[in-house]
């Protein structure tokens, strides 16, 4: 038997799946491009990236819920619930230990596996409401965290709710509200495809959907290599272009404190206000840019220094 056809695999699900870890794969290369500092996009501030990234999670928790549906009819095979929640509980964890250890004042404490293990337990609740209950039920639970918040819920041990005051410094924070409301989308939208009579059984065979299908039947695997992969090949990518691997692994220096000296000492040796503000801008961008913040060292290397002269020199006209 293919693994398309196995029970409780549906190949349209498999594609969606694998569409959404493509989709995450291209946001998660940019924001490494943006670590790396090899561009500069507000992947934090800019509404299309927001956007992007919350329509990518919440596609993945829409597909949690599709499956809960797909298991709940197929006859509720326990062992396959129970082995697939502890693979995604052992992937959380070692996603919460690895941060923890490369970035700690930003470790994933509940990132998107945290919140599919969870989702996969409540969703259990829910299974049997009707559609439209689902439905408003997801809307309410996706709305609550932008009516209401109280600082009673700031507390570490309740950040899990995403219902505080103070958002927590996390590079993967995906609480319970308001994520779990497509989790409960995802279970109406399953129930009413179902009604429609469209398992969506017949999306097979062809090349191009192969990969991607293949993808979507081991996403929790894709989902813990993947990001591995791409931090290695760039930094394979910077020390070909001549870059220091350590230098590229360090977050980038704040940049206000480099323009205000700037402005300052731009200033004080005569220069106008309008002047030393564009001067200061460019010289900022080019450091941010060139990645020369080790030039501004004393002890840089002369070849830096003679770089920051070269883009001083650029700047000044």
């Amino acid at each position: 038997m293919t693994p398309s056809a196995r029970p409780g695999r549906l190949p349209v699900i498999d594609l969606l799946r694998g569409l959404a870890l493509l989709a995450m794969a291209l946001y998660h290369l940019s924001w490494d491009l943006t670590f790396f500092r090899f561009v500069d996009w507000d992947l934090q501030g800019d509404a299309g990236w927001i956007a992007a990234r919350y329509l990518i999670a919440g596609s993945f928790l829409a597909l949690v819920g599709v499956g809960l549906v797909l298991w709940d009819v197929q006859g509720r095979d326990w062992r396959r619930w129970a082995i697939r929640l502890a693979k995604v509980v052992a992937g959380a964890a070692a996603v919460t230990a690895a941060t923890r250890v490369a970035i700690p004042d930003q470790f994933i404490f509940f990132g998107i596996l945290h919140c599919i293990a969870v989702a996969s337990i409540l969703g259990l609740l829910f299974l049997r409401l009707p559609p439209t209950a689902n439905f408003v039920l997801g809307l309410a639970v996706i709305a609550l965290p932008i009516l209401w918040r109280s600082a009673l819920l700031d507390h570490p041990w309740l950040l899990w709710t995403g219902l505080g005051t103070q958002p927590p410094r996390s590079n993967d924070y995906e609480p319970l509200f308001p994520w779990f409301g497509p989790v409960l989308l995802g279970i109406a939208l399953a129930r009413w495809w179902l009604r429609a009579r469209a398992p969506g059984g017949t999306v097979d065979g062809d090349i191009p959907g192969r990969p991607l299908r293949w993808a979507g039947r081991h996403s929790l695997a894709v989902y813990l290599v993947h990001q591995p992969l791409l931090i290695g090949l760039l930094l394979l990518v910077g020390m070909a272009l001549g870059r220091d691997p350590w230098e590229m692994l360090s977050p980038a220096p704040d940049p206000a404190p480099l323009l205000i000296d700037c402005q300052v000492q731009c200033e004080q040796q005569g220069g106008g206000t309008e002047t030393c503000h564009a001067y200061c801008g460019c010289m900022v961008d080019g450091v941010r840019a060139q990645s020369l913040w080790p030039a501004l060292r004393p002890d840089a290397a002369p070849e830096l220094k003679d770089r920051l002269r070269d883009l001083a020199a650029v700047c000044s006209r």
